[in-house]
């Protein structure tokens, strides 16, 4: 047997849905040998969500297909400076390189600080953004110096999208050690979704019309995430022109949004709840379009990248990070000015108003989210560890026709 040329140690606080796909592409990949560290088993054995505000199993595997190991189960994801490394875990492990996803815990700071001592390399792939968060001016200032130090400590910068790549060219960090490496959800498991799913079947059993706009809402009800605007968007909109609304998530505002909308839309609002991983498809696939309209912190948005999978035209805020490289107003979707319920509305009238121009959207976008794929994300990754060429043959793309 071949002796693997490099080894990988991946740190994360817990298992995430949407990063084990990436942790089991790195796995499948030969000459490397990856073994994924964990300090919290509680999305495995389910806890209660404090977005959802329920308890959450994910009905999907989130420990196979790769190694790994727990150095604690129960740390306090929201206390990320108690998550620290054990004392002689890189005298047990020798490494090659250690990939990290994030700069906020306290693990991630001893990582950056004992790697050339320990002789490894560290690549980050993370949400590195600009996009203000609510926090003091003098948090602010802590924060870029804790970068300054932070940032010449990482060999490697897994790049996921433009707002990422610019945080980092402001931090002068130099081009050469920036790989891209696009975010991406699951990508493999949402096409099976999407073909297995009936569109007209998956209508039908919600009651859908068939000439009927149905609007997709999918994430936590909470107020970063702005649902309240968008009941005031709709309220806006005479009794004509108001959607069919699937709303797809719990959380605290789930009561607000309920009462703000029901009296308007009556039988037309379906509040599904929350809904797992292997049943998401079936409100994709009787959608006709999805709004996200976060007012702050959305660095990203991976539920644009699971919509325009399924081929479905996106409406988002300005402040969604992921409309910089995925959203071409009149293209692939819509952009809104956050906080603004009138401009929300006229995006949606719009895309009521003009259905073909809004499935000509949907494909467009489809084909903008090929290559935002699992594979060409690990592709990334192993260009910056030197596993495989970083001028390697075309992006691995969903199939589009």
């Amino acid at each position: 047997m071949t002796k693997p040329y490099i080894r990988l140690g991946v740190f994360a606080t817990h298992p995430i849905q949407y990063q084990v796909a990436l942790w089991r592409e790195l796995a499948r990949t030969p000459g490397l040998d990856v073994v994924v560290h964990y300090f919290s088993d509680a999305s495995v054995r389910g806890e209660v969500d404090p977005g959802f505000g329920v308890p959450v199993v994910w009905d999907v595997p989130l420990l196979e297909g790769y190694d790994s190991v727990f150095l604690r189960r129960n740390a306090d994801l929201s206390k990320p400076w108690s998550m620290r490394l054990p004392r002689r875990l890189f005298e047990q492990s020798r490494f090659d390189w250690v990939l990290i996803n994030a700069y906020s815990r306290a693990f991630e700071a001893q990582i950056a600080a004992i790697a050339r001592r320990r002789g490894f390399r560290v690549a980050i792939r993370a949400e590195f953004t600009d996009i203000p968060s609510v926090r003091s001016r003098l948090v602010g200032l802590l924060q870029e110096m804790y970068l300054t130090w932070f940032y010449p400590r990482m060999d490697a910068f897994c790049v996921i999208g433009t707002q990422a790549r610019r945080h980092l060219e402001r931090h002068r960090v130099p081009h050469e050690k920036m790989w891209s490496s696009p975010y991406a959800v699951d990508t493999d498991f949402f096409e099976k979704q999407r073909e297995r799913y009936d569109r007209e079947e998956c209508r039908g059993r919600l009651g859908l019309p068939r000439d009927a706009f149905a609007l997709l809402y999918s994430g936590k009800l909470i107020p970063k995430k702005a649902p309240l605007l968008l009941a005031q968007a709709i309220g806006r909109l005479g009794p004509s022109e108001q959607p069919w609304l699937l709303v797809v998530g719990e959380g605290p505002l789930r009561p607000a949004l309920e009462a703000a909308l029901r009296p308007a839309l009556g039988g037309r609002l379906v509040m599904a709840g929350f809904v797992n991983q292997t049943e998401l498809g079936r409100y994709f696939s009787a959608a006709d379009a999805l709004v996200l309209p976060s007012e702050t912190e959305e660095t990203w948005g991976l539920v644009v990248n699971e919509a325009m999978q399924f081929g479905l035209p996106v409406i988002v805020s300005d402040h969604v990070g992921c409309q910089i490289d995925l959203v071409e107003p009149e293209k692939t979707g819509l952009v809104f000015s956050s906080g603004d319920a009138e401009s929300l509305a006229a995006c949606v009238s719009r895309l009521m108003g003009d259905p073909d121009n809004a499935r000509a959207m949907g494909e467009a976008g489809r084909r903008r989210i090929s290559t935002f794929t699992t594979a060409e994300a690990a592709r990334g990754i192993l260009a910056a560890i030197g596993v495989v060429p970083a001028t390697l043959s075309s992006p691995t793309a969903l199939a589009v026709g």
